[in-house]
């Protein structure tokens, strides 16, 4: 099945960026940061268009009324720092199929798309991230749980977010309540797990690497500190030690 487009209207480049990235795992995204680059993708197929209000040359609101004389049933999603009541009801009297306040969740956002392109929405998510930073770090979060395989460096996730190393490590602990490394570490094990009992006749160095891992000895360190046992008594005994379930708190990234 062909996947679903969206226009993403952004001007912050590092939210753009982000967005963009998550998106990429389910739809087809096509950016623009400002009124005059929206308004060239107007005739392009779309079958949504999630917009910030505040865009260099113009406002979110003229790209929807561009798009709407083109394609009057096109869902619209406007977001917005500016969030007074009148910003509101000027978005949906001028057809905005749903408005939203920054800075937002990201997996609100993300369910939030889904439910308007027919898809379903958890509707526990709660709607603000609580601050730009965190909203990036669940971004960042997001792009680990895609690219747990790849080598992940605090510099790279760093750059990524527009930060320097300690204000990223500082951003990152105040997230999710450890530090990087052992996060990523942790999602390696978890996906050396599933691994180990859904591909029973692959060996446990390839797991290692194909999980992330530089080498089979650290693995086998992370994954007892995480499981409480070897990854080959965990692929023996699962189901009838306590440790296959409680030796590792789950983590949520989740979109």
């Amino acid at each position: 099945m062909d996947r679903k487009t969206i226009l993403l209207v952004e001007d912050d480049g590092v939210l753009r960026d982000l967005i963009k990235g998550v998106l990429e795992r389910q739809y087809k995204v096509v950016e623009a940061s400002r009124y005059s680059e929206a308004v060239a993708h107007i005739r392009s197929h779309m079958d949504l268009a999630l917009i910030d209000y505040s865009l260099p040359d113009g406002n979110g609101l003229d790209v929807m009324k561009a798009l709407r004389e083109v394609n009057p049933d096109l869902p619209v999603v406007m977001m917005t720092a500016y969030s007074t009541e009148n910003l509101a009801i000027k978005a949906l009297r001028t057809g905005a199929t749903d408005y939203l306040k920054k800075p937002l969740s990201l997996a609100y956002l993300t369910g939030k798309l889904s439910e308007i392109l027919g898809g379903s929405m958890n509707s526990e998510q709660p709607e603000s991230a609580g601050s730009r930073e965190m909203f990036i770090m669940d971004c960042v979060a997001a792009f680990i749980e895609e690219s747990y395989a790849e080598e992940l460096t605090i510099e790279r996730l760093a750059r990524m977010s527009c930060m320097n190393n300690d204000k990223f490590s500082t951003a990152f602990k105040q997230r999710f309540g450890q530090n990087f490394k052992p996060y990523v570490n942790n999602i390696r094990s978890r996906k050396a797990a599933e691994l180990l009992l859904k591909s029973r006749d692959v060996n446990i160095s390839e797991i290692a690497y194909s999980v992330g891992y530089g080498s089979v000895d650290h693995f086998l360190r992370e994954f007892r500190k995480a499981y409480g046992t070897s990854p080959r008594e965990y692929r023996k005994n699962v189901g009838c030690t306590s440790g296959a379930s409680a030796g590792m708190e789950s983590i949520d990234t989740t979109l």
